[in-house]
């Protein structure tokens, strides 16, 4: 897996909104950055200092002590899942219900400012996007919803995602802020934090109930409940031979553009490896402690084969309000994918192996088996790596 940059691949980085501070906490944190990397660094550090006016209008309009009186008056619906495990896919589902409230992408991007730089600066952020996602072909704008651990990083160093911009500290990075290894001031400090993003993605919403979906959260049930105890979940798996397969596409498209350190290619892959495990084996901890009637579980395969009736079925196990209301505008997304193909992997002995040493609990769990594969490509045909 390649994590060169090239001029493919080089683009604006995703955090590059957050404050200065942040930056200068995460530099120093990580003991500075390599010179080959200081011109990327250098971009990032000029947006970040000329988005300083709009944070500032954003403190001064929006600060701690009005944020802190926005009610969740109803917690929030979790999509859970390891990325790469069909969480985008189901949370751009739930988000057709009208019902719902989302962190937005550009909420996400902008997090610091978007309360006051609507407008202009959206449609500045919209211009600038992809159509679709490097790694899938996934439709990109900035209504879709995104990740709220993207807004998390865009406000404060406190986020597993920062990895990708210090990959060589990824395990760190998610001891600390996925399996939220923490003390105590710094639990404090990330509850405060993680809170604003949340209050802030309310208020836009209009006090409606937020659908979020982070692949971190798969691994810190315990303190979402500790925060949001009548919080409901979904949990979404996907077999863990794509996943593993997924993920390693991923990384390909996303470290060149993101990372601020040079990072040894097998090294990223076992980070991996062991973010995963982690993760996964927490949740199976935790998913215990969820009241009954709070978690329901899917598979990817399920979801993809019938969508409308496995979303039904959530919406009961949830207890969820509003199918009759979402059922159509959900009906009305799926048709827009129509012409969508999602990635196609070769799952060779090899990934067979990998996956099996070191996921196999989870295959086991899950009752998954290496997918059958299908005859050899055909002159014309195409099979993404």
């Amino acid at each position: 897996m390649s994590v060169v940059e090239t001029p493919k691949t080089a683009g604006q980085h995703v955090f590059s909104m957050a404050p200065l501070g942040v930056w200068m906490r995460l530099i120093a944190d990580n003991g500075g950055v390599p010179p080959r990397y200081w011109g990327k660094l250098a971009k990032v550090l000029a947006i970040s200092a000329l988005m300083t006016p709009l944070r500032v209008a954003e403190r001064l309009r929006y600060g701690p002590s009005r944020m802190a009186r926005v009610p969740i008056d109803e917690a929030p619906l979790y999509v859970h899942g390891f990325g790469r495990s069909g969480t985008t896919h189901l949370h751009n589902l739930l988000a057709q219900d009208p019902g719902f409230g989302i962190v937005s992408t550009f909420q996400a991007i902008a997090a610091p400012m978007f309360l006051t730089a609507r407008g202009r600066l959206e449609r500045l952020v919209a211009n600038g996007m992809p159509a679709t996602r490097p790694m899938d072909n996934m439709a990109v704008s900035v209504e879709l919803p995104q990740e709220e651990e993207i807004a998390l990083a865009n406000t404060s160093y406190l986020s597993f995602v920062h990895h990708l911009s210090f990959p060589n500290r990824a395990r760190e990075y998610q001891e600390k802020f996925a399996t939220m290894r923490l003390t105590s001031s710094e639990i404090a400090r990330w509850e405060r934090a993680y809170l604003d993003v949340l209050r802030k993605a309310t208020l836009a919403s209009g006090g409606r109930r937020l659908v979020l979906k982070s692949p971190t959260n798969l691994g810190r049930t315990a303190e979402l409940l500790r925060l949001f105890p009548d919080a409901k979940f979904i949990h979404i798996v996907r077999n863990p031979y794509v996943v593993y397969r997924s993920m390693t596409n991923l990384y390909r498209h996303v470290l060149p553009v993101c990372q601020l350190d040079d990072a040894d290619p097998e090294e990223v892959v076992a980070s991996m490896l062991d973010s995963y495990a982690a993760m996964m084996r927490q949740y199976m901890r935790d998913r215990e402690s969820i009241p009954k009637g709070h978690l329901a579980e899917v598979r990817f395969e399920d979801l993809e084969r019938a969508p409308m009736a496995e979303l039904e079925r959530l919406y009961d196990e949830l207890a969820l309000p509003g199918w009759e209301r979402a059922r159509q505008p959900m009906a009305d997304y799926l048709g827009t994918l129509s012409g969508y193909r999602k990635n196609a992997y070769r799952i060779d002995p090899e990934t067979i192996d990998i996956v099996d040493r070191n996921w196999g609990f989870a295959v086991k769990a899950w009752g998954y088996e290496p997918p059958k594969q299908r005859p050899a490509k055909t002159r014309g045909e195409e099979t993404n790596p």
